[in-house]
């Protein structure tokens, strides 16, 4: 399951994409992000067999002016609170193994409920951590 949150402060900014995941039909995609967001995100299933071209991916110079993440939780429980463009509480939740969120504005907060292993991704470079992010308390 798919679920978008966006901004109460401002309608039209999409927070957050949470994926929950949920056995699929084989064949199946799902596109997590919109072609303009700089992190792009798909979820698929193959049947066995299936196989993809051999390819490499053209170089291209891109431009990014936000860092947006992505958490997939590869094994246990978080708690992930999300936060609006203002840094107001928007909702909290709790994700389990399989499941992935991934942030395009606003702010977060996870916590471990189980012993937990998450796979992070962002987009690059990364420049450390002071100028990576501001914390909000």
């Amino acid at each position: 399951m798919i679920r978008k949150i966006y901004s109460k402060v401002d309608p039209a900014v999409l927070l957050h994409t949470i994926y929950t995941h949920e056995p699929s039909g084989e064949g199946t995609k799902s596109l997590l992000t919109e072609p303009t967001h700089f992190l792009q995100a798909v979820s698929f299933s193959m049947p066995v067999g299936a196989e993809s071209k051999p390819h490499t991916h053209n170089a291209q110079e891109r431009v990014t002016s936000h860092t947006h993440e992505a958490l997939l939780v590869f094994r246990g429980s978080i708690e992930l609170s999300i936060y609006d463009v203002d840094n107001t509480f928007v909702e909290k939740m709790k994700l389990n193994e399989g499941d992935c969120y991934i942030i395009f504005a606003g702010g977060h907060s996870i916590k471990a409920l189980t012993p937990a292993h998450l796979f992070e991704f962002k987009n690059g470079p990364y420049n450390g951590p002071e100028k990576d992010r501001t914390f909000l308390s």
